[in-house]
């Protein structure tokens, strides 16, 4: 009992889904992907069958349709089911069983499916597919907007309290940590959209400092350190592990002092994270006469 979108990005090729629901943990069996191949919406009594299974014959040539017709021959009891798949190359197909609790449907738009039961109206399947289709940038920035359009429009009339989010490449490298671009869930949350918006932008913060922190070490800090400086300033209290790599990379870019200044404001509040630093030099990651100058010492 929920509502979800199925999307593409015609630009990139990448597909995601996303879904709400009063339900908790929705995340655990609504959503379903395969890099390469394709995602899937199960739900309203949701049968996992249809993600599972349903990945392994997009994997294995079936059109969207296709999908659906299969799983819903051999499922008892099919009426039950609302059911959205999106294949690589975007073919689209959706299901919404006569039992579904009202408000229930789906509305399939060029590059997206909404599907909703248990809903206030069936403006929110309407809305979600308006506000995907008419916004631009990032896929899982989309799809969150999409979210909220339905959650805007009543939503789950029972309320909220679990989404989730996920992203993949529409080809696959063969690393399948590259290959899921975003793969985000919250369980139990009072105002569960907002949660999931505040993990979009922690992931890509995330994503940017370990990335630069990678470059600073493999041979290129001034450029990492440069990078970094772009972002907003960090915070101790909350992101004290980004804060510390923040330091280290700019203490290989030449910058010690700025980077003692970053660690004593750290050990003000997560001592651990000096000691944590302190590794880093016997792990041979940077110099260790420079994590002597950098560090403070302990107390």
């Amino acid at each position: 009992m929920t509502f979800s979108i199925v999307a593409r990005d015609p630009a990139t090729g990448d597909l995601g889904v996303a879904t709400q629901s009063q339900a908790f943990a929705v995340g655990n069996s609504v959503p379903f992907a395969l890099p390469g191949h394709g995602v899937i919406a199960t739900q309203s009594m949701a049968e996992p069958m249809y993600g599972s299974v349903g990945l392994d014959l997009l994997r294995g040539g079936f059109t969207a349709q296709e999908v659906l017709t299969a799983l819903s021959s051999v499922d008892p009891q099919p009426e039950r089911r609302q059911v959205a798949v999106l294949g690589v190359n975007g073919d689209l197909a959706a299901y919404t069983g006569g039992q579904c609790v009202d408000a229930a449907g789906h509305l399939v738009g060029d590059t997206c499916v909404a599907l909703a039961n248990m809903a206030a109206s069936e403006q929110v399947w309407e809305s979600m597919v308006e506000r995907f289709e008419s916004s631009g940038g990032l896929l899982s920035e989309r799809l969150l907007s999409a979210l909220q359009a339905g959650e805007e429009a009543g939503g789950d009339f029972r309320g909220r309290r679990s989404a989730a989010i996920m992203v993949i490449r529409a080809t696959t490298t063969g690393r399948p940590w590259h290959d899921m671009v975003v793969d985000l869930r919250v369980d139990d949350d009072a105002d569960p959209i907002t949660a999931l918006a505040d993990l979009l932008v922690t992931r890509a913060r995330y994503q940017d400092v370990v990335r630069a922190f990678q470059l600073a070490i493999d041979g290129d800090p001034v450029t990492a350190d440069r990078e970094l400086e772009l972002l907003r300033p960090m915070d101790a209290a909350t992101e004290p592990d980004q804060l510390m790599w923040r330091a280290v990379v700019a203490a290989l870019a030449g910058r010690e002092d700025a980077a003692r200044e970053m660690l004593v404001d750290l050990g003000t509040r997560s001592p651990q994270f000096l000691e944590a630093a302190r590794r880093f030099g016997k792990a041979g990651l940077m110099p260790a006469d420079v994590i002597e100058r950098i560090v403070p010492a302990r107390t």
